[in-house]
């Protein structure tokens, strides 16, 4: 367990530790929930992001998609219950496919687009970057997360997809 708890909270510390430039900013989202196949998270950033996602239920699959337009190579995963890792590329550009219920996983010191669907999904991005969120639209706003923007008030996740959202400098290269 205390491991577990350690990993957690090393994992926000690590990316702050991959990029402090000036301008950057941070999204947060804690245990987030949409209907299956509606991504929780849309995320196109310039920087480092780290996440869990799981469901808490074998027969619950979820999925991460990383696109990696310059091919930097700087994804990973580790699948806690069966998550399997898909990796396509060719000599510019490379899609990364988790898929589980119970994984993590980061894409760090690039430009990368990050889909997130399921349950369960925790994330935490620093970096300059632009975010479409969105929640279960049933939910009585305490059971599909949260979220913050450079650490602001936390918000419960919308029920349709949100705007697109800024974090970090406006002026950040973000792809």
């Amino acid at each position: 367990m205390f491991a577990l708890v350690a990993g957690v909270l090393a994992a926000p510390a690590a990316a702050l530790a991959v990029t402090d430039a000036p301008g950057d900013g941070t999204l947060v989202v804690e245990n987030g929930a949409a209907p299956r196949g509606v991504a929780v998270v849309t995320l196109t950033i310039s920087g480092t992001a780290i996440g869990h996602v799981s469901t808490g239920s074998p027969d619950q699959v979820d999925k991460v998609v990383i696109y990696d337009p310059n091919n930097t190579n700087n994804i990973g995963a580790s699948g806690m219950n069966g998550a399997l890792l898909s990796r396509t590329s060719n000599a510019t550009a490379q899609r990364t496919t988790l898929v589980g219920n119970d994984f993590r996983f980061r894409a760090a010191g690039g430009i990368y687009k990050v889909w997130i669907y399921g349950t369960g999904v925790n994330l935490f991005a620093v970096g300059n970057g632009k975010v479409t969120l969105q929640g279960s639209p049933d939910s009585t706003g305490s059971s599909d997360g949260k979220y913050s923007l450079d650490g602001g008030d936390w918000h419960s996740l919308p029920a349709a997809p949100s705007d697109l959202l800024q974090f970090g400098s406006p002026s950040g290269s973000n792809g």
